[in-house]
């Protein structure tokens, strides 16, 4: 009977140790961050920017700005090649809520199109400034409004540790957070997110999209990454023999 109720023990004791291991295991579930970068395309500060998030495979939403896009296609071309989604800034970075409902239409219709079918479905009101008219002007145009919940203010502290510690201290499970490529230099802005993928990466957090934004790779943009065919010669047309009227000798 002793020897039972041991060897029962013993059995508790191995199997109760090895089923907390295996829930140990599991998989914690995983925690999400969007990065954000408004009021470009920049072609002084995306290409280095670009190279950090592709070396990490780390996709971002960019809130663009119709008037820079319509002078460099190019380079929102490249954004969404690159894996990124195309958010609408508008086409001048006004404050929206001083404007009518009809020039808050333009802003951003305008935009939409010049972007073309790389647009995504949404938008970003420039300074956050946005009311019932904002949201339902966009809204007819089948644009969703995405601002932000982590803001480390990159156009006025371009310090990169205080960007880092600023971002890993608030950053949250879907934090959204605000960052620039256009308006300026935004060197430590490169730097401070270079710093943050691994850290945040370490604590679980995995890099994507944001979902309202995001468009498959379709129609004339990916065609534009493809390298360029050349139709093959066309063979020349058969020159006729000439014959020679009865009678001549050719």
């Amino acid at each position: 009977m002793v020897s039972a109720v041991l060897a029962a023990a013993v059995a508790f004791a191995v199997a109760g140790p090895a089923h907390a291991d295996k829930k140990s295991r599991q998989k914690a579930p995983t925690k999400i961050v969007y990065l954000t970068f408004d009021d470009g395309p920049n072609p002084s500060n995306d290409p280095r920017l670009l190279k950090v998030l592709a070396r990490e495979h780390v996709p971002a939403t960019f809130f663009v700005l119709g008037s820079l896009v319509a002078a460099d296609r190019q380079r929102a071309t490249e954004l969404w090649l690159a894996g990124h989604a195309l958010g609408n800034h508008t086409w001048a970075h006004p404050d929206l809520t001083f404007l009518s409902p009809q020039a808050i239409h333009h802003q951003f219709a305008a935009t939409q199109r010049v972007i073309g079918p790389g647009a995504g479905a949404c938008m970003r009101p420039p300074y956050g400034a946005t009311n019932s008219t904002v949201v339902g002007v966009a809204g007819g145009l089948g644009l969703k409004q995405i601002l932000w919940t982590v803001d480390p203010q990159d156009f006025s502290h371009q310090d990169a540790t205080y960007l880092t510690n600023h971002i890993s201290s608030r950053v949250h499970h879907k934090a959204i957070v605000l960052l620039h490529d256009g308006g300026g230099p935004r060197g430590a802005t490169t730097s401070a997110v270079k710093r943050l993928i691994p850290l945040l990466r370490a604590r679980g957090y995995e890099f994507r999209t944001v979902p309202a934004c995001r468009v498959p790779l379709k129609g004339a943009v990916t065609d534009a990454a493809k390298p360029k065919q050349r139709k093959p010669p066309e063979p020349p047309e058969p020159v006729p023999t000439p014959t020679a009227p009865a009678g001549m000798a050719l």
